[in-house]
């Protein structure tokens, strides 16, 4: 029987029921699945373990496979991130490296500079942000790797709100990521891809400037046209090659927006949308990933 063992906060709110979904869906797939707190995680030797939603503590080598879902306290983040070190990294569906690397949207505009994009900077200097924003048109100012619509605003020249912003972006050195505007002609698309496949997508109607759904952007079922199919697809196909199994895509043809691969919550609303679930889909997918 396969093995897979999840990784995540198993106490407090979720932002989504990925951590009961996937799981079930695996279990009702025929694996053995085990939950793994994320802060529980020792290395005895070379030996690692966690304890599980049980509270059994669990030697975590000889599973089939492994799944990151969120990154956990951020004080201890990179300390597990090396502990998972003793597992083999090509048994994970989302490696470590990657769940570091490739989130957010700094890795996307850096690595496929072939695959439209807004056009992107990234600075902790607000004198040169704000240079940027002066020099005319829209700008989406942002952290380079937040979530939920947090500290995102819609800058342009004229804004008397414009110094603040940028201070407060760039706060104690954060840095900020300023893309320009682009229009929506068809509008937002959050796509999920597993093992290298496009699972399914749906559409966002923002509410504002924002098309995060935790800040206000209303959900609808949608159909990817066959272009924007295939730029999905493509897309799939070298996130999986770069160790990226499991990940949610923001698209506004012909541009990707972004890449979320800590725990990205499609499949919630996607059932919530069309009454279908398609965790099993998830698990078919990823059961085919060679290890």
């Amino acid at each position: 029987m396969p093995s897979i063992a999840f990784f995540a906060s198993l106490s407090g709110r979720s932002a989504n029921d990925n951590r009961t979904r996937l799981p079930h869906a695996f279990a009702v797939a025929g694996w053995e699945t085990v939950c793994i707190e994320h802060e529980s995680l020792a290395l005895g030797g070379r030996q690692l373990s966690g304890i599980s939603s049980d509270g059994t503590r669990v030697v975590l080598q000889g599973q089939s496979r492994y799944f990151i879902l969120g990154f956990g306290n951020a004080a201890t983040y990179l300390d597990r991130m090396q502990m998972l070190g003793a597992l083999p990294e090509g048994r994970f569906v989302n490696i470590p490296a990657a769940l570091t690397r490739q989130h957010g949207k700094v890795s996307l505009y850096l690595d496929h500079p072939d695959i439209p994009q807004p056009e992107s900077h990234v600075s902790n200097d607000p004198s040169t942000l704000a240079a940027l924003v002066h020099s005319g048109g829209e700008w989406i100012g942002k952290p380079p790797a937040g979530s939920f619509g947090r500290d995102v605003f819609l800058l342009c020249a004229g804004d008397a709100n414009l110094g603040t912003i940028l201070s407060h972006l760039t706060r104690d050195g954060r840095y900020a990521l300023l893309q320009r505007r682009i229009p929506m002609e068809r509008g937002e698309r959050r796509v999920l891809l597993a093992g290298g496949k496009v699972i399914g997508a749906y559409g966002k109607t923002p509410s504002d400037h924002r098309g995060n759904l935790h800040a206000g952007a209303t959900p609808m079922p949608a159909t990817l046209e066959p272009d924007e199919l295939a730029l999905a697809q493509k897309l799939a196909g070298r996130l999986l090659h770069q160790g990226v199994g499991f990940a949610a895509i923001d698209m506004a043809w012909p541009y990707v927006l972004e890449v979320n691969l800590a725990n990205p919550g499609w499949l919630e609303t996607y059932e919530r949308l069309t009454g279908e679930d398609l965790s099993h889909a998830v698990v078919d997918a990823l059961a085919e990933i060679d290890c």
